[in-house]
Formats: structure tokens, C-alpha cells, sequence
């Protein structure tokens, strides 16, 4: 054979044909591939996006839970999209016999039902008040004993830290009644926790004033002056949230029931707690 005949037979490149099993052989192998490989990314996205849901919804019903246990006694009233409570920002116990009256020495009983009382010792440790922060005595959240028709609570007047006596405002008339076991609190402003169905929210709304009835819409707590709105959760699946509140007036506990479903590309978690809701003033 011609050695220039050698030479080009050893340089002899692949053919078109030979070319287009290689690519269609390696297509299905590729494919074949990717039906395993799919599977398994797709499961660990699926486990991760539940995961992340879980983790959401958990840490939203804890916050409302430990919000909801430190709420005034007999405040906590709410619909199935919309829960409202006080906070209890400090409480106490009050000296009911000798102590001051009106910046006095005095040694009569305290009676809170008298016009003229309108301060009282704090018996321990002292407490911390803040402007706007209410005086809460014996709220027993029925007509004629409830906070937020204004019978049981009144405005202090004494505000700082390590407070020992306290001052408040008697207003038109004085409370109702005196605690039983002369305790006290004192509350600072709402606290509203409320599904969206529009956003596929659960916003908390703060800082907005008592309100005598409670507000059930979202527009109408966006109105509120002052008020402060956070999202707790989002993706929520506002058909399966919801809230359940047992009042228990006169009552030792209440119970507060939450429901909270989320929702995204097409993975779900819902997860569903209960509160006992201290309610002995």
C-alpha cells in the first residue's frame, strides 16, 4: 500500500453517522440519568420547603401562646380570624391597711371604691410603669367589672421603674370592687393578632388605643391611630386557620384554641396548639 495511503487512514476522522448514535446514545443516557436524579432533588425541595413551613407556623404559635398567657385576666375576646388581648407589662400586690392615702400617713383600710383613695403602697418588690400604662384592680370581664368599658381600669399618674407607690387617676367614679387578694396589674395597650386572606398573612397588630368594642376586619385595625402592624407568618391558608376562644368568665382558665395552616407550591403544614388562659384577677 502507498505510505501517503497509511497516513490518511490513520488520521481518519468520526462519520456524520457516527456522530448522531453518539449523541442520541448519550441522550438517553442523560435522560435516564436525570429521571433518578429529578426525583431525589425534587423530594429533598419538597422535605425543605415543609421543613421551612413547620419551622414558621411552630415559631408563630409559640409567640401567641407566651403573648396570650401574660394577657390582663378576662381580656382576651376574639372572633375565628381575629384574637385581641392586654398585656400585663407588671403586677403586684397593694397594702390595704396603714400605708398613704393621697401622699398621707394613714391608717384606714384602703378601699378602692372611695373617692378619695386614689394611690396605694406596693407590697414587695417595686414595679415599672410607663406613660399610658393602665391600672387594672379585680377585672371580672362582665358588665359593671369589665376592662374595656373602663370600670376596672384607670390611668396612672406615677411613672419610672422600682416604683413602690403608685397614682392613678379616680376619674368619674372609683372601681367597682377590691381584689380579694389585693393584687393588681398593670396593662399596657392592646394586642390584636389577626389572619389576612387577602395577603396570606398573619399580621399582630400593637399600639393603638382600647377600644370599647373589639375591631374584627383588617381594614378597620389599619385604621386605628397609632397602631403597629408585623407579619408573624406568611403563605398562610387563611380557609384553614383559624381561631377558638372559650370564655370563662367568673372562672379560673379559659382556653384559647389556634389553627395555622401555610400553604406554598403545592406543600402544606398545619399545626394546632392550646393556651389555658389564667383568668383569677
Amino acid at each position: 500500500m502507498h505510505p501517503e495511503a497509511d497516513y490518511r487512514a490513520a488520521q481518519r476522522g468520526v462519520t456524520l453517522v457516527e456522530m448522531i448514535v453518539a449523541i442520541v446514545v448519550m441522550g438517553i443516557l442523560v435522560a435516564l440519568t436525570s429521571m433518578f436524579v429529578r426525583n431525589q432533588v425534587t423530594s429533598y425541595t419538597d422535605v425543605a420547603q415543609r421543613a421551612e413551613l413547620a419551622d414558621q407556623a411552630d415559631t408563630a404559635l409559640r409567640r401567641i401562646m407566651r403573648d396570650l398567657q401574660s394577657a390582663v385576666p378576662n381580656t382576651v375576646r376574639g372572633t375565628a380570624s381575629v384574637i385581641e388581648f392586654v398585656p400585663i407589662r407588671d403586677a403586684g400586690r397593694y397594702r390595704t391597711q396603714g400605708g398613704t392615702t393621697n401622699g398621707v400617713a394613714a391608717n384606714n383600710i384602703l378601699d378602692f371604691t372611695s373617692a378619695i383613695d386614689n394611690s396605694f403602697e406596693v407590697l414587695g418588690p417595686g414595679v415599672t410603669v410607663v406613660a399610658g400604662d393602665q391600672l387594672v384592680i379585680e377585672n371580672l370581664g362582665i358588665a359593671g367589672a369589665d376592662f374595656y368599658a373602663s370600670d376596672t381600669r384607670r390611668a396612672l399618674t406615677s411613672t419610672g421603674s422600682n416604683l413602690t407607690t403608685l397614682t392613678y387617676t379616680v376619674g368619674a367614679s372609683q372601681f367597682p370592687l377590691n381584689s380579694g387578694l389585693s393584687r393588681f396589674q398593670v396593662a399596657g395597650t392592646p394586642v390584636t393578632y389577626a389572619f389576612d386572606a387577602a395577603t396570606r398573612t398573619l399580621w399582630r397588630y400593637s399600639g393603638y388605643a382600647i377600644q370599647p368594642a373589639q375591631v374584627t376586619t383588617i381594614a378597620g385595625l389599619d385604621a386605628l391611630a397609632g397602631v403597629t402592624k408585623a407579619a408573624l407568618a406568611t403563605d398562610v391558608d387563611g380557609a384553614a386557620s383559624s381561631f377558638s376562644f372559650v370564655a370563662a368568665a367568673l372562672q379560673r382558665n379559659a382556653i384559647v384554641s389556634v389553627r395555622l395552616a401555610l400553604s406554598r407550591n403545592g406543600e402544606s403544614v398545619t399545626v394546632f396548639q392550646q393556651a389555658n388562659i389564667y383568668n383569677e384577677p
